[in-house]
């Protein structure tokens, strides 16, 4: 490996389908191989997708050279196109494994069954003697041996190769211990237990495979939301299909009933309702107008519409979605470097106990003299055995595949249901939170004012107050303007146009409502026109918190009208949900005035707030509630930029559409709905404890063996069973994760 830092040498970067990268032994064999190599800088693996990056300095290493030195592994490289999942080498591979996978079972089946016959007896063909040191040796069992030999090569086809080319490099993996293994049964004439063996490691790598297949499909899922055309409009008005790698930005498509959205884009033409659950998660359809936005994938349950095309194949929010969950693998978890830490103590060492099992007790009872020199041979032998069992059952593959099996698992879960997780360390510290800041407008409320109340004066009506200013205010586009006139609206209220409109900027604005001049505005405002500032200033105490807007007439107060940010829905039911999910503190950290924080704050029940909050205040707040804990960040992912990057996770909230969002924070929730927090809590938590278990599974059913081995209690076949079995179940256990939702 070249010492001069990364950062300063010119690297080019490419993916790699191996497609016999099923396990973790043959990323360390990679590793191994590679690392070595003169120009190759960095290494990443994705056991789930069969792939491999290589980031090389093409002055000293070329593509072909590359391939070549995979190739010397006894693997084979190839350009990484649609996942591999494709790849007719793939394919082709795990044919060739099904088939020599079958022939041995077959085999091994009839020569059982011969061997049955020409001794009578089941215990005779369990028992695998068929050339006995003493009388003569039936015909038959010579049939018999082959049957079980021929059965033991097709087992083995696929694995004798692999080991052959690590022992070439003075190297050994769980292919070189499986046919020692056999090979050391061979020698014992053991020949059933040496085809056993050979057929159950061949099924245990082909099953092994099917599973990480089933998690690729699964992933792979996330990917294929488009379809591979789209109704594209031509120079004659006529629709043509037209591939989407054929379409460029600023194309317009019709998108019909039923169908989904090809690329992302801007309506033109029509109002559908739009199922946007394959991007963010949501449950109801939102429905949109001509200049809103859709996204590839989303789903049109409503009448046709066109859009116009604003991000090309490749480019659009799924396939970014898409390409970080596909490239998470590169920010492994804590426990995933740990127990490749732990893997590379572990392997050695029970190779070295392995040693000491087939050479101490042998030695032991020699020197001792508790073995005849007539039974020295049968002891060495029998301890020969079971250190074969223990390097069977020394294989790491179940411990070292627990943990990518269930991150990836877990991430594809998040992503399926509109959040956005960037890699296995992002989710396993989410797991950990117990501290929660939350900015408060566009998080806990919409970031949308509304009326909040009335207070009309000196007699005046409610709805006579609001009429008069909704009526002067549907002149504006302010968002105070529009929060009053949709107040109106919703009463059933009838406005009038009023006559001599005067906007004045940054104040208010005035006109003749029903005859008389009216006027809306401010407290300054307010202040300059009206003849009892007293009245108005006791009024103004006595409403509650939030934006005030006053409506007289000449020098006469009608009411106020108090606007404020609304909670979001089921906040309050948030906040408890992640108080029982054991986070102790959640904080409210913004830059809106104190009153209005607190009001909110006690309405939802967070623990602790704080307003007037200015960017480096929050950072400073985020490292004071941090102290010993871990801590996630919640805002917009922009205006919050600073304290999202402070925080352990940052959390962009309603990320759909804000790219800033996307790439600036470690979890990005594409909707705006507050309540996916709790359940992305409850999934990492979930995650973490799956890694725990799937890892404390794995090592608790290798000692138990272990143990059995030593004490000569078990044999080899129960050892593949046993190993196979782990393996299976942890990848089982983790593909539960997929089946994770807000429900």
């Amino acid at each position: 490996m070249s010492t001069q830092p990364i950062s300063d040498i010119p690297l080019k970067r490419v993916s790699l389908h191996v497609p016999e990268l099923d396990c973790a032994e043959e990323v360390r064999q990679l590793r191994v191989g590679l690392e070595p190599v003169a120009g190759i800088e960095q290494l990443d693996f994705d056991v789930l997708s069969g792939r491999m990056d290589v980031a090389y300095d093409d002055n000293r290493l070329t593509y072909d050279q590359l391939v070549d030195a995979v190739g010397n592994l006894g693997m084979t490289a190839k350009p990484f196109r649609d996942g591999g999942k494709s790849d007719v080498q793939q394919a082709t591979l795990t044919r060739g494994k099904e088939v020599a996978t079958g022939a041995s079972a077959a085999l091994i089946a009839i020569g059982f069954i011969t061997h049955v016959v020409s001794a009578g007896s089941l215990h005779a063909a369990f028992s695998g003697e068929l050339f006995p040191a003493e009388g003569p040796v039936p015909m038959m069992n010579y049939l018999v041996a082959a049957f079980y030999l021929f059965g033991t090569i097709s087992g083995a086809w696929y694995v004798a190769p692999k080991a052959v080319m690590t022992v070439r490099h003075l190297r050994t993996d769980m292919n070189v211990l499986m046919c020692v293994a056999i090979l050391g049964a061979c020698l014992l004439g053991d020949f059933f237990e040496a085809a056993m063996v050979a057929f159950l490691f061949s099924l245990s790598l082909l099953l092994e495979q099917w599973s990480v297949a089933r998690a690729r499909r699964s992933i792979s899922d996330l990917m294929t939301q488009t379809p591979p055309t789209a109704h594209v409009r031509c120079c004659s008005d006529d629709w043509k299909e037209k591939p989407l790698a054929d379409i460029a930005i600023g194309t317009i498509c019709l998108v019909k009933p039923g169908e989904r959205a090809p690329l992302d884009g801007v309506i033109t033409q029509g109002a559908p309702a739009i199922n946007q659950a394959p991007v963010t998660g949501e449950s109801i359809p939102v429905e949109k107008n001509i200049g809103d936005e859709i996204y590839a994938g989303t789903i049109n349950g409503g009448s046709s519409f066109q859009f116009e095309v604003t991000h090309a194949a490749g480019d659009t929010m799924l396939d970014r979605i898409a390409k970080m969950i596909d490239d998470a693998h590169k920010q492994r978890a804590p426990s995933e470097q740990w127990v490749e830490k732990f893997a590379a103590y572990y392997t050695p060492a029970m190779m070295l106990l392995a040693v000491a099992v087939m050479v101490l007790p042998t030695l032991f009872l020699a020197l001792t003299g508790q073995v005849a020199d007539g039974e020295l041979m049968t002891t060495a032998t029998t301890w020969f055995y079971n250190a074969l069992i223990l390097l069977v059952i020394a294989c790491p593959c179940a411990l070292v595949i627990a943990t990518p099996v269930s991150i990836v698992c877990g991430l594809t879960a998040a992503a399926r249901n509109g959040v956005l997780v960037k890699g296995g360390l992002a989710l396993e510290t989410f797991g950990r939170v117990n501290v929660l800041a939350m900015d408060k407008t566009g998080t806990i409320t919409t970031g949308v004012p509304a009326v909040s109340e009335v207070a009309p004066q000196n007699g005046n009506a409610e709805d006579d107050v609001l009429r008069i200013a909704a009526s002067l205010e549907q002149q504006s586009n302010h968002p105070l303007a529009n929060a009053i006139v949709s107040a109106a609206h919703e009463r059933g209220l009838t406005l009038v146009e009023p006559g001599d409109f005067a906007e004045i900027p940054g104040r208010g604005a005035s006109g003749m409502v029903d005859g008389s001049a009216a006027w809306v505005g401010s407290m300054s405002m307010a202040r300059e026109r009206l003849y009892d500032l007293q009245q108005l200033e006791t009024a103004s105490s006595k409403v509650g918190v939030g934006s005030l807007v006053i409506v007289g007439r000449d020098d006469q107060l009608l009411g106020l009208i108090v606007l404020a940010d609304q909670i979001r829905e089921g906040a309050a039911d948030v906040i408890k949900q992640l108080h029982h999910l054991g986070v102790s503190n959640v904080a409210v950290l913004s830059g809106d005035n104190q009153g209005a924080v607190e009001q909110v704050a006690a309405e939802v029940g967070v623990d602790s707030w704080r307003g007037e909050q200015l960017p480096q205040d929050k950072i400073a707040a985020v490292k004071e509630l941090r102290g010993d804990n871990v801590i996630a960040m919640i805002g917009d992912g922009v205006n919050d930029g600073p304290a999202l990057a402070a925080a352990d996770v940052g959390v962009a909230m309603g990320a759909i559409g804000a790219d800033a969002a996307i790439e600036t924070a470690d979890v990005a929730l594409m909707s705006d709905e507050i309540t996916k927090l709790p359940w992305l809590v409850g999934l990492a938590r979930h995650t973490l404890r799956m890694i725990q278990f799937n890892i404390a599974f794995a090592l608790g059913v290798k000692a138990i063996f272990v143990i059995l081995a030593v004490l000569g209690m078990t044999n080899l076949w129960l050892a593949i069973v046993a190993d196979t079995g782990v393996s299976l179940l942890v990848i089982a256990n983790s593909l539960r994760l997929l089946r994770t939702n807000p429900t």
